[in-house]
């Protein structure tokens, strides 16, 4: 048998975990908790809806720690961000789009593991009300829809 290490075993090596703690530094940092709100007007119906998104961007770089970050949270996308402006680099973001993601893994990951910084604690928070407003489907009726 050779001693040469696998190619597999040199995916897992590369592709070892993120600590909680360090994910949480990385996300006080660049990571975002963002939540859009569209109306859509048709003829015959109007269509309210609220797109709840956990990101983190960096220079493509660094996008193995995107993939770390991705392996260790086990969902979510990390597409190219191209740059054109000069003087910027090109980006990689990781983004968790789909809500059963966010209700059942990423705002869990939160609540056990604090923000540090207070402005993303916040931002956190009101994430986690609004995603709490999806959930009781607030956001199909006008009041509801302003209140998110």
């Amino acid at each position: 048998m050779s001693d040469n290490v696998t190619s597999a075993e040199n995916q897992q090596e590369r592709l070892q975990k993120l600590s909680a703690d360090y994910v949480v530094a990385l996300v006080d940092g660049e990571g975002y908790f963002s939540v859009s709100a569209i109306v859509d007007k048709s003829k015959t119906y109007i269509s309210r809806r609220i797109r709840l998104v956990f990101g983190v961007d960096l220079r493509e770089a660094d996008g193995e720690i995107l993939v770390r970050l991705k392996e260790t949270l086990g969902c979510g996308r990390i597409t190219p961000k191209s740059e054109h402006r000069p003087n910027f680099s090109d980006c990689l973001q990781y983004q968790v789009k789909d809500y059963r993601d966010i209700k059942t893994i990423i705002i869990p990951f939160f609540l056990r593991n604090q923000l540090q910084m207070k402005t993303k604690r916040s931002a956190f928070d009101k994430f986690c009300q609004i995603a709490e407003l999806f959930e009781r489907k607030v956001h199909l009726t006008d009041k509801g829809f302003s209140e998110v």
